[in-house]
């Protein structure tokens, strides 16, 4: 997806922001003051999270509400005043609606659907073989921004958990070559899957990045539907009571 631009003018009436009272905001992140988004361009890219006052993950389709006059955007940047984050904060007292993504949707005890894959060093990987261990998927590929802001996070998930009954696989629609040129530079420590299609056409993955956790039984527990900044404590706290 391309940088989205913004003119402040048409965006939002001019008001004064006040210090960060949002606990899902990282605290290495600021709010923008009035003065000095009179004087910015606002860019909106990929990696950029979309919230609403309650703290819920937009998806991109809710960037229409920057223009809506009934709700007032508020920007955060970081330390090199590079803007990570908007909340959506809505002018009366009701809170901002979304509509669930039904791919989030799974039943309690729902049989994850078996497959077959080869990893990057050849090795066949068949989910129903793996039951006894807990599994997490994650669905990515090499151009999507918040995948690859998740990855360092990843990689400490791994750490934490091994030399225990956790297998972590990582599943692309890439070529194996476009993913191995993409880890001469990034160090991604799940164990890749390429060409992966198939799995990710009979999950219905459509949005990047997806996570699902399976249990010992074959069953999924999660779905975690696009980035988190606290995806590391969100899968970890799954995978523990797992491991019991």
């Amino acid at each position: 997806m391309k940088s989205l631009f913004f003119n402040i003018a048409m965006c939002f009436s001019l008001i004064t922001f006040g210090q960060n009272t949002y606990k899902f905001i990282p605290e290495n992140q600021h709010v923008i003051s009035n003065e000095q988004l009179k004087t910015m361009q606002i860019i909106i890219t990929p990696d950029i999270m979309l919230f609403n006052e309650q703290g819920e993950i937009l998806p991109v389709s809710q960037m229409e509400l920057m223009t809506n006059p009934d709700y007032q955007p508020l920007f955060y940047a970081n330390s090199k005043g590079q803007i990570k984050s908007v909340v959506f904060k809505k002018k009366s007292n009701h809170p901002v609606l979304i509509e669930k993504n039904p791919e989030a949707h799974y039943t309690v005890g729902e049989k994850a659907l078996d497959f077959i894959v080869t990893d990057l060093n050849g090795k066949t990987i068949k989910l129903s073989e793996l039951k006894g261990k807990v599994v997490v998927l994650n669905f990515w590929f090499t151009k999507c921004g918040p995948c690859i802001q998740e990855i360092p996070t990843l990689n400490a998930l791994v750490k934490e958990y091994k030399d225990q009954d956790v297998v972590f696989l990582a599943l692309t629609f890439n070529k194996k070559g476009v993913v191995e040129n993409f880890l001469y530079d990034t160090e991604f420590n799940y164990t890749i899957v390429t060409n992966a299609n198939n799995v990710i056409n009979m999950y219905g993955v459509q949005s990047y990045p997806t996570s699902i956790v399976i249990n010992k039984k074959g069953e999924i527990v999660l779905k975690e539907i696009g980035y988190r900044t606290n995806i590391k404590t969100v899968l970890s706290n799954t995978i523990k009571p797992l491991l019991k």
